[in-house]
Parts: C-alpha cells; sequence; structure tokens
C-alpha cells in the first residue's frame, strides 16, 4: 500500500482517527460476548470518514477479524473507498466479511478476483490459503501456502508455513487425482519430418511412411494416488503411484504408462532424505518398440537452503525390460538435480540439469544424454498465471546405426508454455492450456523431427 503523507492541519483528525479505533476495538470486545451488532454513533462515523483511506483499511480490517464485521460491513457500505487500491481493498474486507458469516466459497471468490488483478497481495493470499484449508481444498491450500514461503521474513515465520502444510498432509494420508484432458499435436508418434534421404555411397532411402511424423488429435487421461504417514519423529514412509494414457483417432500411436514407488524418508531441518524404490511401465502400440518395463532402486534429496531457494537431487538405477525385443534389455542410471528461487510469492525462477546412461543389448540404442533446462513461474495481472520452461539435450549413442555407417547424435531443444486461468474456479479447478515444441536434430534422418503440441485440461494448481 502506498504511504499517505499527513500534514500539520491533519494532526488533530490523525489523533482522533486513533482514539475512534481504540473506542471500536473495545466495542468489539463486548459485542464479542454480547453477540448484538454495534451501531457506530455520530461522533465516531464523523471521525471515519476524516481519517486516511489507509486507516480505514486497517480499521476495517480489524473489525472483520474480530468478531465485528457487521460493523465493518455497515461503515464500508456507506462509505466506499476510493483509492488508488479500493477495488482490492474492498474485495479483500468483503471476503472477510464474507468469512466471518461462514461463506468460505464466497470469502475465496473474493480473495482470487483481488489476487487476479494484483498478485503480489501477500496477506490477501494467507487468507485464501487459510480458505481454502477450510474449505478441504487441500491441493490449492498447499500451493499458495508454498508461494508464501518467499515472503517469510525470517526462519520463524518459514517454520510456520511449514507446519501449516504438514497439517495438510496428515489430515488427508491418503490422495487420489484424475484428469482428462485434449491433446492435439502434429506429431503423435515422433516420426521423421523428411521421406527420403542418402546413405553413405549415395544410395536413396526411403524412410517407411509409419515412420513418418504424422498428426493427430487425441486426448489424455489418467490418475494418480498416493499415501503419507509419519513414523516418530525422524522418518516418514511415502507411496505413490499413477497411471496415464494418450488416446488417438489412430490406435497405432496410443501411448498407455505407470508408476509405482515406495520411499522411506529421513526427515531434515527444512528438507528429507529418501530411499526407496521405484517401477515403471511403458506401453506404446506404435512401430518403435519402445514398450518396457522397469525397476531399481531411488535416492533423492529435497532441501530448502532458504526461505526463497530449494534444491532436489534424485538418482535411479532402473533395469528395463523390453517386452517386444529382449535383445534390448539392459539398464538406466537418471540423475537429475533443480534449483529454485522465489523472489516473491508471484515470481519463481528454476534451474535443472541431469546425466542419462541408457545401456541395450543393441549397441546403437545405448547412450549418454547431458540436459540442461530453466523455468520460470508468473503470476500476471488479469488472473493469468504462466509457467515456462525451455531445455536442452545432448545424447550420443554408442554402436554404428544400420545402413548409415555412423554413430547417432541427436541434439533436442524442448519449449513449454502453460497458461492458467487462476480466478476461473470450475469444481475446484482451474482451466489451463499448455503449449510444447519439439526439435530433435539427428545426424540420422529417421530421428530427426519437430512437433508442436497443445494440452487443455484442468488444474488444482491455482
Amino acid at each position: 500500500m502506498r504511504s499517505n503523507t499527513i500534514s500539520a492541519s491533519n494532526t488533530n483528525i490523525w489523533k482522533r482517527t486513533v482514539i475512534c479505533a481504540l473506542t471500536c476495538l473495545v466495542l468489539t470486545s463486548t459485542a464479542a460476548l454480547a453477540s448484538t451488532p454495534i451501531k457506530p454513533t455520530p461522533q465516531q462515523l464523523t471521525e471515519y470518514q476524516a481519517s486516511p483511506e489507509s486507516t480505514r483499511v486497517k480499521l476495517l480490517i480489524r473489525l472483520a477479524k474480530t468478531g465485528q464485521h457487521e460493523l465493518a460491513a455497515v461503515l464500508l457500505q456507506r462509505f466506499p473507498l476510493t483509492g488508488d487500491f479500493a477495488r482490492n481493498r474492498q474485495l479483500y474486507i468483503e471476503g472477510l466479511i464474507l468469512h466471518a458469516h461462514g461463506n468460505l466459497t464466497g470469502a475465496a471468490k473474493k480473495y482470487r478476483q483481488a489476487l487476479a488483478d494484483d498478485p503480489s497481495l501477500t496477506l490477501v493470499r494467507a487468507d485464501l490459503a487459510q480458505t481454502l484449508f477450510e474449505l478441504q481444498e487441500d491441493d490449492s491450500a498447499k500451493h499458495h501456502l508454498s508461494l508464501l514461503m518467499a515472503e517469510a521474513p525470517n526462519e520463524a515465520e518459514a517454520k510456520g508455513i511449514r507446519s501449516f502444510i504438514d497439517t495438510i498432509d496428515a489430515r488427508r494420508p491418503f490422495t487420489f487425482n484424475a484428469y482428462v484432458s485434449a491433446a492435439p499435436s502434429t506429431n503423435v508418434n515422433n516420426g521423421s519430418s523428411v521421406k527420403t534421404v542418402y546413405d553413405s555411397n549415395g544410395g536413396t532411402i526411403h524412410i517407411d511412411p509409419d515412420s513418418q511424423q504424422k498428426s493427430g488429435i487425441g486426448f489424455s487421461t489418467g490418475f494418480n494416488a498416493g499415501y503419507a504417514k509419519r513414523l516418530g519423529n525422524d522418518f516418514s514412509l511415502v507411496l505413490g503411484g499413477n497411471v496415464d494414457a494418450k488416446i488417438y483417432s489412430d490406435s497405432a500411436f496410443n501411448n498407455y504408462g505407470s508408476s509405482e514407488s515406495a520411499e522411506l524418508r529421513y526427515l531434515l531441518n527444512n528438507g528429507h532424505l529418501g530411499l526407496g524404490v521405484v517401477s515403471s511401465q511403458s506401453l506404446r502400440n506404435d512401430v518403435s518398440g519402445l514398450s518396457y518395463y522397469s525397476f531399481g532402486p531411488r535416492i533423492g534429496l529435497q532441501k530448502d537452503l532458504t526461505t526463497k531457494d530449494r534444491v532436489n537431487l534424485s538418482a535411479v538405477y532402473e533395469w528395463r525390460t523390453y517386452r517386444d525385443n529382449s535383445i534390448a534389455d539392459g539398464t538406466a542410471l537418471l540423475v537429475d538435480g533443480a534449483w529454485s528461487h522465489a523472489f516473491s510469492s508471484d515470481l519463481t525462477v528454476g534451474l535443472n540439469a541431469g546425466y542419462h546412461e541408457v545401456s541395450s543389448g543393441i549397441d546403437f540404442n545405448s547412450y549418454r544424454s547431458y540436459l540442461a533446462g530453466a523455468s520460470l513461474y508468473k503470476e500476471l495481472p488479469l488472473g493469468i498465471t504462466t509457467n515456462l520452461h525451455g531445455e536442452v539435450m545432448y545424447s550420443d549413442f554408442d554402436g554404428i546405426f544400420p545402413i548409415y555407417n555412423k554413430s547417432r547424435e541427436d541434439k533436442r531443444f524442448t519449449g513449454t508454455v502453460t497458461l492458467t486461468k487462476r480466478d476461473l474456479n470450475l469444481w475446484g479447478y482451474a482451466p489451463a492450456i499448455e503449449y510444447t515444441y519439439l526439435y530433435n536434430d539427428s545426424n540420422i534422418a529417421n530421428y530427426q523431427f519437430d512437433s508442436h503440441s497443445v494440452d487443455f485440461r484442468l488444474s488444482k494448481d491455482f
């Protein structure tokens, strides 16, 4: 809120305002016992009307939060706010009044409207998180609490926010979420964007039509479930699983996948160290023959370095079994890390990097990948939240690729933009649209391709 300059001539008004505020506080405590709305006296109304708007706002907030919401409503109606921030201030106070009346849904809507216009309103976000918690919209409440970590002035305040999140997790050890979204793509099979190439001897190679780029319109669907249990002061057990599918009009390009995990976490100060096992199943109907099953151990670390900085590290070792071609069976080592920094509750940036090494009984399918990426989370006016993520990955394959007489090398570039309308609440979800562009530059023409895809879905992170 902007500061207000008070001239010497307004000193008496300022003093009377303070007296008025104190008087109202006394009346508040009395009214809380009597449960009878208090009508302001003519003198109080005169003093209230003469006070600076910033003082009015503070008084209205205090009245709404201390049982005198009826009085706050009367004053707000008789003397509407008119300053530079009047609309958002009024929305917030109206939300507080609705909350005091027990209309939690209406209160959350008011808070969201204020944040849609100005996402930097930390006080509004805090009350929204509390209201969402009371509505048992836990995912959305945790989303806003995580964002509020950036505004914590010290570690003690940050610890309070973490405890709030732990309370949410403890009251709902079982979680379940399902989704359905539209998923059109210009390259559903990651097929080659070229039709004819030439080998090292000048011969012509015609790429099989089934391996060429194909567009399609379909939908994604799936669900995930989890269970978390605190084991004493130092450990917790976390179980998880998910199933997902991408279905297209041409069933030859359908993808199905699932994964499961079990992890024992040692609780650190502001983080945890986890050790567990993971498994996954990737089933494809297309001609690429990439369907496989995997399982193996996983170790992970999550740590809040400061109230604004968090790191995530993980390493997974998998044994992979390919159902369509057993000679391709092998292993995979996946090492990934990410760091995020929150400048404020509405602005977060991140960096990620990884090293993946995959071995296969078919030598030209074995490879090493190095990847790096950057991300940006920003809440904009008009209720739009944007997530940007870009990543580049270089893959170096072993062996000589048949026909081409050279080892395969790929450079993959991926960019994703996600827009969420966070002030539009549809049954506890917000509508989101995600656009992804992928370009794979390969020295083997079969793997030279790009794709544009769009995903329309509903999100709880709003």
